[in-house]
């Protein structure tokens, strides 16, 4: 047993005690779910049974989620089938915030919060009209949310980037093996392939490959509208509103551009250097920046943050019978 415990230490195989890595990791935001029963699988006619769609949602990223910056529409059918109107149906809010899923520094993993969303939005019910026949509808829930994904790494900075020693603390060039592994918060875009390169004696190159990862659709309006100004045009509906913002996301550099030893500044090709909105090509894009630094240093690994903001759209779908109450 002592030397299974000696090889399993050896290995890097976790032995307890606190975590080493800052995030539980995953591609997860909010999963959607229909309340058992709301609506129900089949009901019947002729204002006989009234029903509410009670939509679950819950976060299972690494976010949290203001309920102002969620808005939930019931699509499929004719909402005037049920004795109600599309306003009824549109731009609904979750009941409360969504506090996201988060470790604590123990390792223990706390779950995120779960909430609820009720139509109609007046408080009434569902209640289908007198049909035909027989007729089945589609109750989808399409949910638009903001979301965040953050990520870190370390750069290596050493004082002669050219010769480098056998026992420097780090090496500038490489990725994964060479110690330039980077950690992704859980959520639908993951930042991923993290490497470094010194492409000068007092200049160094990195770049990382930012993924969506979940099966959903992604958008980001440089115009950086929020809900005060129209929600809505988040995750648009108009299909030439929809071309200029899907696939885009925003992108930040933390913690280094404001760092003395980058005094020489950073440059990303983004609007503003280090942040900017850029377009994923079939759910990629490579970035790539540039870091001058300064002359009078140590060798030192340097926490490079990297925070990526997207607004998401989702939905979970279900189908409900009406039967016909035949006449007596």
């Amino acid at each position: 047993m002592i030397l299974l415990l000696s090889a399993c230490k050896r290995s890097g195989a976790y032995t307890g005690g606190a975590p080493r890595t800052p995030f539980i990791g995953g591609t997860a935001g909010l999963t959607i779910n229909f309340e058992k029963d709301s609506p129900p699988p089949e009901v019947t006619d002729d204002e006989s049974f009234p029903f509410n769609v009670i939509v679950k949602l819950k976060n299972d990223g690494e976010f949290k989620v203001d309920r102002n910056e969620i808005r939930l529409n019931l699509v499929g059918f004719d909402p005037a089938d049920f004795g109600n109107s599309f306003e009824d149906v549109r731009e609904v809010q979750p009941a409360d915030d969504l506090d996201a899923k988060r470790r604590d520094a123990e390792g223990n993993i706390i779950d995120g919060i779960t909430t609820f969303a009720t139509f109609p939005k007046s408080g009434d019910t569902f209640t289908p009209r007198k049909f035909s026949g027989n007729t089945e509808f589609t109750f989808r829930a399409d949910v638009c949310y903001s979301y965040k994904t953050e990520a870190n790494t370390k750069l290596c900075v050493l004082k002669d980037m050219i010769n480098i020693r056998d026992d420097s603390i780090c090496r500038p060039s490489g990725v994964g093996t060479s110690g330039r592994v980077v950690y992704s918060s859980s959520g639908p875009v993951q930042v991923t392939n993290f490497r470094q390169s010194v492409i000068g004696k007092d200049k160094i190159s990195f770049s990382f490959d930012v993924i969506l990862s979940g099966n959903v659709d992604i958008f980001r309006d440089k115009s950086a509208i929020t809900p005060a100004s129209g929600f809505d045009a988040a995750c648009p509906r108009d299909a030439r509103k929809r071309r200029e913002v899907e696939n885009n996301v925003e992108i930040e550099i933390t913690e280094i551009p404001t760092d003395p030893i980058f005094a020489g500044g950073i440059n990303c090709g983004l609007e503003s250097g280090h942040k900017g909105v850029v377009r994923l090509v079939s759910g990629r894009r490579t970035i790539t920046c540039t870091a001058e630094l300064v002359q009078d240093r140590l060798d030192l690994e340097k926490t490079m943050g990297i925070n990526v903001f997207y607004n998401v759209l989702d939905n979970k779908e279900t189908r409900v019978l009406i039967k016909h109450l035949a006449e007596p």
